[in-house]
């Protein structure tokens, strides 16, 4: 019940933040301003679509957007859901092209929301801990405890340990690498 709480507070205090990560996380990205602000209205226009759609559940569903590249990461019932997102999200002004990483909705009583949540703050720590990479530009989703690594950085090496360092957290399924390397 402890590790419940913690979790939730967790998570509250990361949504309460993101108003503030934005403008930290447009200084510290490896894009130019202007390429920034176009992914985050693409994500926006992605997710307001998305949620107003009476077939895909935006609450199942993660939206992020890098050099107009939309990686929708999330849990589906069926396969129309799955065309359904990439299909919203293709209408989107400055989408070039939408990655879908899809798991199929399922209750795993070896992993909940709980373990995710958990999984989720240990890949974090381990990534802020490491003073060898710069990880702010990368985005973490676990579903399923199954891992999803989205973003830029600078380096093939930076993208290795940061993929090493969520295969090493105890728990972890999979790990998907999205990385992309900024030339």
């Amino acid at each position: 019940m402890r590790r419940l709480i913690l979790c939730l507070l967790f998570a509250l205090a990361m949504t309460s933040l993101s108003g503030c990560g934005t403008i930290y996380k447009a200084s510290v990205d490896e894009r130019d301003v202007g390429t920034f602000a176009d992914d985050s209205r693409i994500e926006s226009s992605v997710r307001a679509r998305i949620i107003n759609d009476p077939v895909v559940k935006l609450r199942d569903l993660s939206v992020n957007s890098y050099l107009g590249t939309v990686y929708l990461v999330g849990e589906f019932d069926a396969d129309q859901q799955k065309m359904r997102a990439v299909r919203l999200a293709r209408e989107v002004d400055g989408v070039r092209r939408v990655t879908i990483i899809p798991f199929q909705k399922q209750v795993d009583p070896t992993c909940g929301t709980t373990d995710d949540l958990a999984l989720y703050a240990k890949i974090k720590q381990r990534l802020v801990e490491d003073r060898d990479i710069w990880s702010t530009q990368v985005d973490v989703k676990v579903v399923q405890c199954n891992v999803v690594i989205l973003g830029l950085v600078k380096s093939q090496h930076d993208a290795d340990r940061i993929v090493a360092h969520a295969n090493a957290v105890q728990g972890v399924y999979t790990v998907q690498n999205y990385i992309r390397i900024m030339k």
